[in-house]
């Protein structure tokens, strides 16, 4: 890989609401025809992989499915070698696709991992009470990420780490995170490039200073902000971290890209 590798967030950086941001799908070519390895990493967690694609293919955005990388992936990446056991609280279409790769068990059938993701649709006491009893027998709690709130459809809604947190509270236990801002993530995705590149040349780009900018710092690689998405509501918290850069939108990272490129020869 002669260029550099780019870790974009999704949503409030590549899209919002049901729309591209303008001017995303040329920026993202852009990218490519310069020589960089472009990664569209989210931590959504409701939708299965294909399901992801095809959205962002009927936005307008062109990817192949491997440039996409979710928690999903992340869980398949860590738990497939271990021969894992995997009890699985989350939707149909993301049970299917780790089913796909995963040994998926039932609750009561000695799991070795217990795995949360998005559960909006389909949670209920009996569900997280099974999920919490495997866990107290021994079984290590997974959370596909440990978000506390997202926009849905423009207005916050509880995530799946505040899910989690009811199965951490209860078992005295801290869950192992998949997706944002695990660094264990941020090194499964590159692992998806070849050469990997060093810290230098990574770029983490996204809107939300307690994932995105959390996970790129915590990795030492570099990290841009954009003004859309999330960024107003966390404009003015001195307690998250910040990047190294910050962009009106993901329009003016080429540019930037070449810039740096350019300081370093």
């Amino acid at each position: 890989m002669t260029g550099h590798a780019v870790l974009l967030d999704l949503q409030g950086t590549v899209y919002e609401g049901d729309g591209l941001v303008p001017g995303a799908d040329g920026a993202v070519a852009a990218l490519r025809d310069a020589g960089h390895a472009v990664r569209f990493v989210t931590n959504t967690d409701s939708q299965d992989s294909p399901s992801i694609v095809d959205r962002l293919r009927g936005m307008g955005l062109v990817l192949d499915a491997a440039e996409l990388f979710t928690p999903v992936d992340a869980a398949v990446a860590d738990l497939a070698p271990r021969g894992a056991r995997v009890h699985v609280l989350a939707t149909g279409a993301v049970r299917d696709q780790l089913a796909a790769r995963l040994d998926v068990v039932g609750a009561d059938e000695d799991p070795t991992h217990v795995l949360v993701g998005d559960v909006h649709d389909v949670l209920d006491y009996p569900a997280l009470d099974a999920a919490f009893r495997a866990v107290l027998d021994g079984a290590e709690l997974l959370a596909l990420q440990h978000g506390r709130w997202f926009l849905r459809g423009g207005r916050p809604a509880l995530d799946t780490g505040s899910v989690v947190a009811a199965i951490e509270h209860g078992a005295e236990i801290t869950a192992r995170t998949l997706g944002k801002p695990s660094t264990e993530f941020l090194r499964l995705a590159l692992g998806t490039i070849s050469p990997a590149p060093g810290p230098g040349r990574t770029w983490v780009v996204g809107d939300d200073r307690s994932s995105d900018v959390a996970m790129g710092r915590a990795a030492g690689v570099r990290t841009v902000l954009v003004r859309t998405g999330k960024f107003a509501r966390q404009e003015h918290d001195g307690a998250l971290p910040r990047p190294e850069h910050v962009v009106a939108d993901v329009t003016e990272l080429p540019v930037l890209l070449a810039g740096a490129e350019g300081a370093a020869g």
